[in-house]
């Protein structure tokens, strides 16, 4: 399947449980992310240098990342981001890390990890993924694909 493919559906273990459906808007990079530098806990903005989705806002996006990297401080800024409300409805990580774990818990941010690498693949910046809990297992699909840029 091409990226923004529909009809493909991930499991993922749940860290931060949430009730019904989440239907947000992708944001995915292959990059790991560290909070504090990355993400500007004022606007949501992402700033890091080094990363493919620099200038997107994680504002209301689900959010996609193989893994956090970096400060512990990282946890406040996602705490902090949850109280402006400026925080994704969801983080999806392949492998957790206690700093992305806390600041998600803290600031009541759904999360889930063990998501497949092949959902880096599959799923695209852009595309509307939708994610519910059955059988204490989160869903994560693409609803509606991207627009294919021309």
């Amino acid at each position: 399947m091409m990226p923004g493919s529909m009809g493909m559906r991930f499991k993922a273990k749940v860290i931060q449980s949430w009730k019904g459906e989440i239907i947000g808007n992708a944001l995915v990079t292959r990059s790991k992310i560290s909070f504090l530098g990355d993400i500007d806990m004022n606007t949501g903005l992402v700033v890091g240098k080094d990363l493919d989705i620099r200038g997107e806002n994680v504002k209301d996006r689900v959010l996609i990342f193989p893994e956090g990297r970096g400060s512990t401080v990282g946890s406040n800024v996602l705490y902090g981001l949850a109280r402006k409300g400026l925080a994704p409805r969801l983080i999806a990580v392949h492998r957790a890390d206690p700093v992305t774990i806390s600041g998600a818990v803290y600031g009541a941010i759904a999360m889930v990890s063990e998501a497949p690498e092949e959902l880096f693949a599959l799923i695209a910046t852009g595309d509307i993924v939708r994610a519910w809990i059955s059988c204490e297992k989160a869903n994560l699909e693409v609803a509606k694909p991207s627009s294919p840029e021309t």
